[in-house]
């Protein structure tokens, strides 16, 4: 294959791989940060270093490895955003935007919203009470599906120790959640 028909594949399989993974990558950062703007910034950066890869023909871009390049995505995500959190550089923004619905004309309406982001305030809460890593693990296994081996890869601990974070960070988190949210 010459220089350019691989340069053509490369940015083909690129940008398959943008459309399939940025938003559960997204997704998966945001719940590191806490902040859509810094989830954002990290998902970026993670994405320019993987266009770079897959230009430079670096495993597991040289390949079709949809599963190793996915997994390298989250590598890359989980290791800048825990690096921005040592850093110190997640920052939480407060909106002070008010409540788009107003409660007077759309009572049950508003009453449905109020609950939703008191609830996801109430596990986000809960999810930045945990060490970094252990929110990764989470997030890893019950919204992106990872298996305890893939999550072992990512954050690089053995299957085993990702498998008991998994289980021990699921309890803490449903004890926290329900703290600060009892129904």
């Amino acid at each position: 294959m010459s220089e350019p028909a691989a340069l053509a594949a490369a940015d083909v399989t690129f940008a398959r791989l943008l459309r399939d993974a940025q938003g559960p990558l997204l997704g998966f950062t945001r719940g590191l940060a806490g902040d859509d703007e810094q989830a954002r910034d990290i998902v970026q950066d993670v994405f320019v270093d993987a266009w770079r890869a897959a230009r430079g023909g670096a495993p597991p871009f040289a390949t079709d490895d949809t599963d190793g390049m996915r997994r390298w995505l989250f590598y890359a995500a989980y290791v800048r955003a825990a690096g921005a959190h040592r850093r110190g550089r997640i920052i939480r923004w407060e909106s002070l935007d008010a409540n788009p619905l107003d409660e007077a004309s759309h009572p049950r309406e508003a009453r449905a919203l109020e609950d939703q982001v008191i609830e996801a305030e109430a596990l986000r809460e809960a999810l930045g009470s945990l060490e970094p890593e252990d929110a990764a693990c989470v997030l890893l296994n019950v919204v992106q599906g990872f298996t305890a081996q893939e999550i072992a890869r990512i954050v690089g601990v053995s299957p085993e120790a990702a498998k008991k974070r998994v289980t021990r960070a699921k309890q803490r988190l449903r004890a926290m959640y329900f703290s600060k949210n009892p129904r």
